[in-house]
């Protein structure tokens, strides 16, 4: 199984997998080499995840797909399974989850700017507009706060309360948040306390729907794998990188190597 995303998001779905499927073994990539992905364009992105993809083919046996990231899964997955044959999956903004369990009817919905912009998430949004107030913010700023928080690295929290202004100045606040980033996850304290939030609020991050996804293609693969051992690749060796080291210890990987995706 290869998982992957430009920054450390992905490791929040890792972490949930290897509680789940303790003994599905994995490759993830970091391609930190173009962090972030949400501020790129449609072609590049779909270029580069085709090159990832083959890439890893040619080298590891890979049967199945994790895109952890929203970003590409909204610009670019359509592209990717109709260029591979293998099960190819996604997480998505899963605004169908936060109308079912809004009580005030406000959701939030916060993802990078190349998410909110995406066909996919325009439609919904439009669609559930009907019935609910969303209050969307589109950021690309947050994911580089979660990367430095990870890596212990100081960071302003009035720049977190700056993104949050347009939640911070509402009269009723949304009940239900969709983090529509796999980075957001690691910020959900941060984000509550920003915006005084009380602790009954909901968080959405899409990562059960994907797990479940997930849990229905290994049924039909029978858990077959094969992959023999847990793999950590990165694209870019830098002193962010080595910052991120000591956070990894606690995934098991057997190797930790860098590739080159150019």
């Amino acid at each position: 199984m290869l998982i992957f995303d430009s920054g450390i998001g992905g490791l929040s779905i890792l972490k949930t997998i290897k509680m789940i499927f303790p003994n599905i073994h994995y490759i993830y990539i970091l391609d930190n080499e173009v962090f972030p992905y949400g501020n790129k364009t449609e072609h590049f992105i779909i270029h580069r995840i085709i090159t990832i993809i083959k890439k890893i083919k040619k080298i590891y046996p890979i049967n199945i797909v994790l895109i952890a990231c929203n970003t590409v899964s909204t610009v670019a997955l359509s592209f990717l399974k109709k260029t591979f044959n293998f099960p190819i999956i996604g997480i998505f903004p899963d605004i169908n989850a936060a109308e079912k369990i809004t009580k005030n009817h406000i959701i939030g919905l916060i993802a990078t700017k190349k998410t909110i912009q995406s066909s996919y998430t325009q439609k919904l949004v439009y669609e559930k507009s009907f019935n609910n107030a969303i209050k969307i913010i589109s950021t690309n700023q947050l994911a580089l706060i979660a990367e430095k928080k990870i890596r212990k690295i100081a960071f302003s929290k009035l720049d977190l309360k700056k993104i949050l202004t347009p939640w911070i100045n509402l009269s009723i606040k949304p009940d239900t948040i969709i983090l529509g980033c796999t980075h957001f996850t690691f910020l959900k304290k941060e984000i509550k306390e920003s915006l005084h939030l009380s602790s009954s609020i909901n968080f959405i991050d899409s990562r059960q729907k994907m797990l479940f996804a997930l849990q229905n293609y290994l049924h039909k693969l029978k858990n077959h794998q094969n992959i023999q051992q847990n793999i950590f690749l990165y694209s870019k060796n830098d002193q962010y990188l080595k910052q991120l080291l000591f956070f990894l210890k606690k995934y098991q990987f057997n190797k930790i190597a860098y590739i080159n995706l150019n």
